[in-house]
């Protein structure tokens, strides 16, 4: 694809308005000569000249007008489209029992995607490999050449500098901690790559494409074999001055510390995780097969499922009200498997918030399942693709878009 050439005096202004242009465009989704003119305050020459600079470097192209069956006098007016399938962006959820790979366009439509569980790996090496294999499956049933990503975004358990691109700690993935994720992942794509936690990946996803749209302050708990949590305050991600914002999963319990276990687990997670409900779901003589039958049941009514989750609401809120106090959000969005439970995990974790914090805010489901990690990463990896892509058309001499 052509990139125009940098310079500077004029031939920076025009490529600032066809910044201009390309914005109102992408905002629009489709838009006329006239529509830009108004919406970027450029004059008609100015305007048209950026379209054709547009149109020759592959970002925009004309179209149907939506309108077409209305009558009309003269000759058709231009309608412009931002051409979302000129690139594609990779957004990858890796952890200790899947990787979840998804391909999506520059207008954030997920066009493929592949799930597979982690076959045991002993190094990062090992696991790499895996999350390689996957991305290629994905891309190939698109299919989508590596040379056509624009970015890529990886969300990954435990703390994470996304500034480097590194994962500091990560106790739940074996030679995961102290990784340089980011530099390692881009040996074999030719495009920016962006790691960040995971939880934070599907807060910004419920914020996205979920039910966490509305809200300004939130908190997202995901709750499974693990226990995390994710914080947006005023519509920003809260990352902590260590990037350890959330991890609650490590919060002890007990006046004596217990400190992370033999599996990897924090003291919440080990008290209050899947692998705990279903021990004492069986301990009350629940028989059933993993911790998704008693989750099912407990949504279903079942006595001994209900008793088990509800135990494990108790504990958890121990840890949550305390965090919940400290941020006062106005929406705590419950994900991760436990979401299996349904009403039955919102009513449980509402009664005991109740009972310790002095504000409970609203409680309600993701609706995103296994797919929000995934798609925090595909719109981790948009918004830095959209940054470079308007930076193509900035003042900084020699940018390009990899």
């Amino acid at each position: 694809m052509t990139q125009t050439g940098h310079g500077s005096g004029p031939q920076v202004l025009r490529l600032m308005n066809c910044a201009a242009v390309l914005s109102a465009i992408r905002a629009a989704g489709t838009a006329r000569v006239t529509d830009l003119i108004h919406a970027t305050g450029l004059s008609r020459p100015t305007v048209s000249a950026a379209v054709s600079t547009l149109m020759t470097d592959g970002w925009v192209e004309e179209t149907e007008a939506p309108d077409l069956d209305l009558p009309r006098m003269g000759r058709p007016a231009r309608v412009l489209r931002f051409r979302a399938d000129a690139r594609y962006v990779l957004g990858i959820d890796v952890g200790p029992h899947k990787i979840y790979c998804a391909v999506a366009d520059l207008s954030g439509t997920v066009v493929s995607h592949v799930r597979r569980d982690v076959e045991e790996a002993s190094t990062h090496a090992q696991l790499l490999e895996q999350v390689t294999a996957t991305m290629r499956q994905a891309l190939d049933a698109v299919p989508v050449p590596s040379s056509a990503l624009a970015a890529v975004g990886i969300g990954t358990p435990g703390v994470v500098d996304e500034q480097r691109g590194a994962v500091v700690q990560a106790p739940s993935i074996p030679g995961w901690s102290s990784l340089e994720l980011g530099g390692l992942f881009r040996r074999s794509v030719e495009c920016s790559v962006r790691v960040e936690n995971d939880v934070n990946l599907a807060v910004m996803a419920e914020r996205w494409n979920g039910v966490g749209g509305a809200a300004e302050n939130l908190i997202l708990v995901q709750w499974g074999a693990r226990v995390g949590a994710a914080v947006l305050v005023h519509g920003e991600l809260h990352r902590g001055a260590h990037g350890a914002a959330g991890e609650i999963g490590f919060l002890e319990l007990e006046e004596e510390p217990q400190g992370v276990q033999p599996d990897g687990l924090g003291p919440l997670e080990s008290a209050a995780g899947t692998a705990w409900i279903l021990s004492r779901a069986r301990s009350l003589g629940f028989d059933g097969a993993d911790a998704s039958a008693v989750l099912t049941a407990a949504a279903g009514g079942e006595a001994r499922a209900l008793q088990a989750v509800d135990e494990a609401c108790a504990r958890l809120s121990r840890g949550l009200a305390s965090f919940v106090s400290a941020i006062d959000p106005e929406l705590v969005i419950i994900g991760g498997s436990v979401a299996l439970a349904g009403d039955a995990i919102l009513a449980s974790l509402r009664r005991h918030l109740t009972r310790r914090a002095l504000v409970t805010p609203r409680l309600e489901l993701s609706q995103l399942g296994d797919d929000a990690v995934a798609l925090g990463a595909v719109r981790l990896a948009l918004s830095d693709a959209e940054r470079r892509l308007l930076d193509v058309y900035t003042a900084a001499p020699q940018a390009d878009l990899p």
